[in-house]
């Protein structure tokens, strides 16, 4: 895969927003009955639950040994929306409007492919789609219409890794031998789109919005972490399209970071890109 620089720098645009969607009278058609009442988008194997609800929120729960997910507070969210990037270079996430959202496909508990469209800040319109296969997970999308924004934009997905100890309380984290030994064999692996592979464990600060992590662009990402039961999730970027990574300030991993995923909107017009999801 060929690099891609000119999306150097987006990461810092996924600092100013919320993940969850508050607007009413979402327009998902949603399941009726537990355990995915609400919901647009259902999926539960033997190691996650997915699901995408009416109004369009995004979260993916890792399972325990016991078939259950882990806890709440180590919830994935992921949020879909649209990256506009300013004449001075600084960037600004239009977040969806939950009321404009609509499918031609019914809710369902056993995807193959569903095709949502909807508006965000701005009235810029966009086209997502996202489909499972196997236990593998896709997402892409598109802009369909700039509405009333004149500055470039590009379709994204943003994916927050939270803390993974939200239940150690935070002045026994840092410094703290038997925290230290709990994490000691939590790492990120990360695979550059010139093929360069970087590893880095979670008790180290770092700035993660680096070039010494993103360097021209990362192709693919493994998260393990003792809190996720002997689970890794992976995330991958396909052809034309890269991840970047994301914390708000230089901190240890541990304190949780995100994942911004952009497809290349000139060379991916019509939204065939993907973001890929597994949970292994």
């Amino acid at each position: 895969m060929k690099s891609m620089s000119i999306f150097r720098g987006i990461s810092a645009a996924f600092a100013m927003t919320a993940v969850a969607p508050t607007a009413l009278n979402a327009q998902l058609p949603s399941l009726n009955d537990p355990p995915w009442l609400g919901h647009f988008i259902g999926i539960e194997n033997k190691r996650y639950h997915f699901g995408v609800t009416s109004m369009g929120k995004i979260t993916l729960n890792p399972l325990s040994e016991r078939g259950v997910p882990i806890g709440h507070r180590l919830t994935i969210d992921l949020v879909i929306g649209i990256l506009e990037t300013k004449p001075d270079g600084s960037t600004t996430l239009r977040q969806i409007k939950p009321e404009t959202l609509q499918s031609s496909e019914p809710a369902t508990d056993d995807l193959k492919k569903a095709v949502i469209r909807g508006k965000v800040t701005g009235d810029a319109s966009f086209e997502a789609t996202i489909e499972h296969d196997r236990g593998l997970i896709s997402i892409g999308g598109r802009v369909v219409d700039p509405g009333t924004l004149k500055n470039p934009l590009s379709f994204t997905v943003r994916t927050r890794i939270p803390c993974p100890y939200p239940y150690d309380k935070v002045e026994e984290r840092k410094g703290n031998k038997d925290f230290m030994k709990k994490i000691e064999d939590d790492r990120l692996d990360l695979k550059w789109t010139d093929g360069k592979r970087i590893k880095q464990t979670f008790e180290k600060e770092v700035d993660a919005t680096s070039k010494e992590f993103n360097g021209p662009g990362i192709a693919a990402a493994q998260v393990e972490t003792s809190s996720y039961k002997g689970k890794k999730i992976l995330l991958t970027a396909n052809e034309n399209s890269l991840l970047t990574l994301w914390n708000a300030k230089p901190a240890p991993l541990f304190e949780g970071f995100t994942f911004n995923w952009v497809p290349d909107p000139q060379k991916d017009k019509d939204g065939k890109s993907r973001m890929t999801l597994e949970v292994k």
